[in-house]
C-alpha cells in the first residue's frame, strides 16, 4: 500500500456513494420520460428520433474509455463530483433544442457525462468492496434502479411544466445533492492508503481475457434486460391478448423483480458465493424467458408469462453488477469501461436482431434468443469461477469503520 493525498484516497463507505448511485438513476429519468415532448418540440419523425437517440448512445460509448483514463489519473472522488455535476447540467440543453440535430448534439453531451459519472461511481464501488472484502455492488445498482423509478415518478408529477423549467428544476436539485454529499464523500473514514483488490492492482496490466469474458457476461445480461424492456409489453399484448394496462403491470412485475433481486443480491452472494449466483441466475433467466415467451403455446396464459418474467428479472438482477465489480477489481476503471462497451453491444444488438426474427419466426422464437445468451453466460460464469471470489477485507482494523 502506498500513501496518497486525501483527495486521491479510495472511497470506503457505502452511504455517500449510495446517494450518487441514486442520483445516477434519478437525473436521466427526467429527460427520458419527456422524449415524446422533445420529439414534438423538434418536429422529428419516428425514424429521425431513433437516429437521434442512437447518436446519444454513440457519445456515451466514445466517452467511456476516456472516462476510465481520467478516473485512473485523477481518482474516483473528483470524477464523481465532476461527472455528477456535469450530468445535472447536461439535462437542461435538450429543452432548448429546435431541430432534431441540435437535440442529437445535446444527447451526445448527456451520454458523455453519463459515461464519466458511471465509470467513476462503479470504480468507487469497487474500492468499497475492496475495503469491506465482500459484495456491495448489487445493492448499489439496486439503488440506481430505485433512483430511476423515483425519477420517473417525480417527473410524472411535474410533467405539467414545460421541458425547460422541468429540467432546470431537476438540474438544481441534482447540483445541490452533488455539492451537499461531496464533503461527506471526501471525509470517508479510514487510512488514506490506497487499498487495491487482491487479483491485480488496477494500475498494472490487467488480465485482458478475463475482463473480456466478464464483458461477455455483461453483453448477455444486457441482451436479456433490454429485450425485456423493449418487447415485454408488445409480447403480452400480441401473444396473450392483454390490454395495455395489463401489459404495463406485467412489465412492472419484471422491473420490481430485478430491483428486489439487486437489493438482496449482496446478502445472497455472501451466503452462497458469486459463481452460484451468476450461473444459477442465468439458468433461472433462461427458463423464465422460455416460459414467458411460449406461455400462450404452453397453455399457461398470462399467469405463466408473469411468472416467467419475474424469474427472468430475478435471474438477471445481479449479473451486471457482479461483472462490473469483478472487472473493476482486476482492471480498475479500464476494466469497467471494457465491460461497459461490451454491454452496450448487447443493448444495441438485441433490438434489430429480435425485430428481424420476430418478423420471420414470430416473437416467441425471437425472445428465445434471451435464453440462448443466458445459457452462454452461465457457461462463461463457470469458467470465471476462480476470478469471482471476494478477498477478505484488506485492512481488518478499518472494517468496522467502513461499514457505513
Amino acid at each position: 500500500m502506498s500513501a496518497t493525498p486525501p483527495w486521491r484516497a479510495p472511497v470506503r463507505r457505502r452511504f455517500p456513494l449510495a446517494v450518487y448511485f441514486l442520483l445516477h438513476g434519478f437525473v436521466p429519468a427526467h429527460w427520458m420520460i419527456r422524449i415524446p415532448d422533445l420529439k414534438d418540440q423538434v418536429g422529428a419523425s419516428g425514424t429521425t428520433l431513433g437516429i437521434v437517440l442512437l447518436v446519444g448512445t454513440i457519445g456515451y460509448l466514445a466517452m467511456t474509455p476516456v472516462a476510465a483514463r481520467l478516473t485512473v489519473r485523477y481518482g474516483t472522488r473528483p470524477m464523481i463530483l465532476l461527472g455528477g455535476g456535469l450530468l445535472c447540467l447536461a439535462v437542461v440543453p435538450p429543452a432548448l433544442a429546435t431541430t432534431p440535430w441540435l437535440l442529437g448534439a445535446t444527447l451526445v453531451a448527456i451520454g458523455a457525462t453519463q459515461a464519466v459519472f458511471q465509470v467513476a461511481v462503479n470504480s468507487a464501488g469497487v474500492e468499497v468492496e475492496a475495503a469491506l472484502g465482500r459484495s456491495v455492488m448489487p445493492t448499489l445498482h439496486g439503488l440506481y434502479s430505485l433512483g430511476a423509478l423515483g425519477g420517473a415518478v417525480v417527473g410524472g408529477f411535474v410533467s405539467g411544466l414545460a421541458p425547460l423549467p422541468h429540467f432546470a428544476l431537476m438540474a438544481v436539485l441534482g447540483l445541490v445533492t452533488v455539492a451537499a454529499f461531496g464533503p461527506m464523500l471526501a471525509r470517508s473514514p479510514g487510512s488514506t492508503a490506497v487499498v487495491r483488490p487482491k487479483v491485480e492492482g488496477w494500475r498494472r496490466t490487467p488480465h485482458l481475457v478475463v475482463i473480456l469474458l466478464f464483458g461477455v457476461v455483461g453483453l448477455c445480461t444486457a441482451w436479456g434486460e433490454f429485450a425485456a424492456n423493449n418487447w415485454t409489453t408488445l409480447h403480452v399484448r400480441e401473444e396473450l391478448g392483454a390490454s395495455a394496462s395489463v401489459a404495463a403491470y406485467v412489465f412492472a412485475a419484471y422491473s420490481c423483480a430485478i430491483t428486489a433481486g439487486r437489493f438482496v443480491g449482496s446478502r445472497v452472494i455472501r451466503l452462497v458465493g458469486t459463481t452460484p449466483v451468476l450461473t444459477g441466475g442465468f439458468l433461472l433467466a433462461a427458463v423464465g424467458m422460455l416460459l414467458a415467451a411460449w406461455s400462450s403455446r404452453l397453455g399457461g396464459g398470462l399467469p405463466l408469462a408473469i411468472a416467467g418474467y419475474v424469474a427472468l428479472g430475478l435471474g438477471l438482477a445481479n449479473a451486471f453488477p457482479i461483472a462490473i465489480a469483478r472487472a473493476g477489481a482486476i482492471g480498475g476503471p479500464t476494466g469497467i469501461s471494457r465491460v461497459t462497451v461490451f454491454t452496450a453491444g448487447g443493448i444495441l444488438g438485441q433490438a434489430p436482431v429480435i425485430g428481424f426474427l420476430a418478423d420471420n419466426l414470430g416473437l416467441p422464437a425471437a425472445l428465445s434468443t434471451v435464453s440462448l445468451f443466458a445459457l452462454l453466460a452461465a457457461g462463461v460464469a463457470l469458467a470465471l469461477h476462480r476470478h469471482s471470489t471476494y478477498a477478505p477485507a484488506p485492512v481488518a482494523a478499518n472494517a468496522s469503520r467502513t461499514s457505513g
